[in-house]
């Protein structure tokens, strides 16, 4: 079964490099037919092997950066995995469980000493202890706690999310000043994500004048401008009849060479003259809005600098 999960995560880890549909394609045309790829996924499945049947927790302890930074930013007020030692150890600490035995009575915590918070973890570590470096957060000491609290009739929530200061006051939790900035400020980033997610474009145009080159001036007091332009397509689809209109002013657009093709996930790029009357020009230096089609369908806009004469009279 590790192997099999292995060589899934590889695929999935391929397919994050190369795009789904390269990968459908390596499957289509079989294996052989592209042999160092298939010598890279077997690497990785090898990899994810090895951490999955060997190495395990030892990603966590070594590799995994998680438990470095949780100990940098936590403080007595943050919300971690916790034990309640106020509730589990009272006056006379833990103990074993004992049949019809009046613990309250006692004075016995509520921590039967079962051990079992500790078989669970991923990494070994008695969170009765208190928060520790290894801790990954997983819940499952909560959830194992849970069950032997319930079969002997105690509460649960012996082991729980909570603050060492809602331990420490048996106070709940509540929800703070912090940590209403906090989900704020999760809330704006959440909603800048999925925004530019919906308003990005298909293609990146970016158009800019010939470094070095000033304008031509030409018969019917025409001014030219040379470009360079870049196209990046964010797609699996390839544009093809890609070409330019000046929607700012009255020009024309002339790409050096005829038919422009942006391949999928590629970059297009070459040289361009912009040409405007100079009756139409407002300054030395005016601002164009340049429109980027494929055949007939609208895929970019950008903008870009004009250099003119200062004076046309």
């Amino acid at each position: 079964i590790f192997f099999v999960v292995s060589f899934l995560i590889a695929n999935v880890f391929l397919a994050y490099l190369i795009g789904s549909d390269r990968l459908i394609l390596y499957i289509q045309d079989g294996p052989l037919a592209h042999l160092s790829t298939l010598i890279s996924l077997l690497t990785f499945t090898g990899v994810f092997y090895f951490v999955f049947a060997w190495f395990r927790e030892q990603v966590c302890i070594i590799a995994c950066p998680y438990g470095r930074l949780q100990g940098v930013l936590l403080d007595n007020k943050s919300i971690v995995v916790a034990y309640d030692h106020k509730r589990g150890e009272k006056e006379k600490g833990r103990g074993k469980f004992k049949k019809n035995e009046d613990r309250a009575a006692s004075g016995k915590g509520d921590c039967i000493d079962c051990f079992q918070c500790v078989n669970v973890c991923p990494t070994g570590i008695d969170i009765r202890n208190g928060t520790q470096l290894e801790c990954v957060n997983c819940t499952a000491c909560i959830d194992a706690c849970n069950d032997i609290m319930e079969a002997v009739d105690q509460p649960k929530g012996l082991i729980r999310y909570a603050s060492e200061e809602n331990i420490e006051k048996k106070t709940k939790f509540s929800f703070t000043p912090r940590l209403k900035g906090y989900s704020a400020v999760l809330l704006i980033l959440t909603g800048i994500f999925t925004g530019m997610l919906f308003l990005r474009s298909d293609i990146e145009a970016n158009i800019l004048r010939l470094p070095g080159q000033l304008y031509e001036h030409k018969e019917g007091n025409i001014i030219s401008n040379i470009y360079t332009y870049k196209l990046l397509n964010k797609t699996s689809q390839e544009f093809e009849n890609v070409h330019f209109e000046l929607i700012s002013h009255k020009g024309n657009i002339e790409p050096v060479k005829g038919e422009i093709k942006v391949p999928a996930r590629g970059l297009a790029e070459g040289t361009l003259f912009i040409e405007i009357s100079g009756s139409a020009l407002k300054d030395e230096k005016d601002e164009l809005e340049i429109e980027v089609y494929s055949r007939n369908v609208l895929i970019e806009t950008t903008s870009t600098s004009f250099m003119g004469p200062r004076s046309f009279n």
